[in-house]
C-alpha cells in the first residue's frame, strides 16, 4: 500500500502505521512492510544483547588470562565489564519475556566469537600468545554479577591483606 513511502520517508510511514493501528484501521496498514519491521524489532533486542555480552565476555577473559601482563588496563577492562552489565540488565528489564530465555542459548556462540577475537591478540613484547579455554569458563550468574571479576585484586586485598606494592612487585 505505502511501499513508496516506506522506502522514501520512513518516519512518515511509521507515523501513519502507528495511527492506523491506534484507529484499528486494518485497510490502512502496510502489512508486508509491517511484517519486515516486526521481524527486525524481534532481532534488535537479541543483536543488542549479543553485542553487550560479547564485550563482557571479552573483557572477563582478558581479566582472567592477561591480568598480570597488562595491569595498566585492568581498571579500564573492569569499567567496560561493569558498563555492559548495566546495559544488559536494562535490556533484559525492557524485554524480559524474550531475553531471559535467549540469554542462556546465546552464551556459547558469543563465546566462540570472543575466542576468535582473543586469538588475534598477542603479547608482542614477550612474543607470547595466550591459551584460552575452549568453552566459556563463566556461569551466567558470574557474567551478570556486578561484583564478579576473575582474579579480582580487590578480593585478593581483602582475603589476603596484600598491599598495592606487593601486587605491583609480584606482577
Amino acid at each position: 500500500m505505502n511501499d513508496n513511502l516506506y522506502e522514501t520517508n520512513y518516519d512518515l510511514w511509521l507515523k501513519q502505521q502507528m495511527e492506523a493501528v491506534r484507529k484499528r484501521d486494518s485497510d490502512a496498514l502496510d502489512w508486508d512492510n509491517l511484517g519486515k519491521e516486526l521481524k527486525n524489532l524481534a532481532n534488535f533486542s537479541h543483536n543488542l544483547l549479543n553485542d553487550y555480552l560479547m564485550v563482557v565476555l571479552l573483557y572477563l577473559m582478558k581479566l582472567a588470562i592477561q591480568r598480570t601482563v597488562y595491569l595498566d588496563f585492568n581498571s579500564e577492562w573492569m569499567m567496560n565489564v561493569a558498563r555492559h552489565r548495566i546495559l544488559i540488565k536494562k535490556l533484559i528489564q525492557q524485554y524480559p519475556n524474550t531475553l531471559d530465555s535467549y540469554l542462556h542459548q546465546a552464551i556459547t556462540p558469543i563465546y566462540e566469537d570472543v575466542l576468535e577475537l582473543l586469538i588475534l591478540e598477542k603479547d608482542w613484547t614477550r612474543n607470547k600468545t595466550y591459551d584460552y579455554p575452549k568453552f566459556c569458563p563463566f556461569t551466567i550468574e558470574q557474567i551478570l554479577d556486578k561484583n564478579f571479576f576473575p582474579n579480582d585484586q580487590r578480593i585478593a586485598l581483602l582475603d589476603n591483606e596484600v598491599s598495592d606494592s606487593e601486587i605491583t612487585n609480584n606482577a
